[in-house]
């Protein structure tokens, strides 16, 4: 939330979500709310570094399952073969069945 300005006053407010609303929560005027306030900052300032983080694996997990793409294709392909030649089919795309003799 922050700082709020009340006539000459500056007061510091944070913001929980409670049954669902979003509720003030008073923190502090001076001294306190400043402290509060960086202290609110520099967790902030975390989180984002943490989710950066977390972004750029998942990217980079991301690169290696798409170095695997052709990989992957070339398995399906050489499973279906086998398949076909032991006898199976795919009815319009479906699951492998063995033909009727």
């Amino acid at each position: 939330m922050g700082w709020e300005q009340r006539g000459e006053q500056r007061y510091y407010y944070t913001a929980k979500r409670v049954g669902g609303r979003v509720v003030k929560q008073f923190v502090g005027v001076g001294y306190i709310g400043e402290l509060t306030a960086k202290y609110d900052a520099a967790t902030r300032a975390e989180r984002a570094a943490e989710a950066e983080d977390d972004r750029q694996a998942r990217d980079d997990l991301d690169d290696l399952d798409a170095a695997l793409d052709p990989l992957h294709d070339l398995a399906d392909t050489l499973t279906a073969a086998a398949l076909v030649a032991a006898g199976f089919h795919r009815h319009h795309r479906g699951p492998w069945r063995k033909r009727r003799a």
